[in-house]
């Protein structure tokens, strides 16, 4: 009786711990890099949706022909806003984490029934969010016309 021999397949535990040991290494290179991403996503996502936010009661003031304000929450504009007519809410945004901060904005944003920001002069208002050292700019015209700015900065 002849004994045949085998192969084995497989991966020695050899193998296996460098592996591993170059995977840490790897991830630990790779994590910090990814939180940033993700501070610049919450960053971004926030001044879309205050733009949003804009855009809707702009579109409601024109839709009920009377005018329509966006306001800071109770806690103030960096835990949320709501757009209101009259003395109804037609909707909120909230922010969970208080640590976004929006700045320059005035007390409230009143758009009239032609959709044109209500304001003393013909100035551009500017409001500032930011996290840490990441931020973006949205511009409002006198017009109503609400746009987030391109450049990956608070407003100058």
């Amino acid at each position: 009786m002849s004994m045949a021999k085998r192969s084995m397949s497989g991966f020695t535990l050899l193998e296996l711990l460098v592996t591993m040991a170059l995977f840490a290494t790897l991830a630990t290179i790779a994590i910090p890099n990814f939180s940033s991403i993700i501070q610049e996503n919450r960053v971004i996502t926030v001044a879309n949706d205050y733009k949003t936010a804009l855009s809707y009661a702009r579109s409601e003031a024109v839709k009920r022909n009377q005018s329509v304000s966006l306001l800071p929450s109770s806690s103030g504009w960096d835990a949320g806003w709501e757009v209101a007519s009259q003395a109804d809410s037609l909707r909120t945004w909230s922010q969970p984490r208080g640590d976004i901060t929006l700045t320059g904005a005035p007390d409230r944003f009143t758009f009239n029934s032609q959709g044109r920001l209500v304001t003393t002069g013909f100035t551009s208002w500017e409001v500032s969010i930011a996290l840490d050292n990441r931020g973006r700019c949205v511009r409002i015209e006198p017009s109503g016309i609400s746009r987030v700015l391109s450049s990956r900065q608070v407003c100058q």
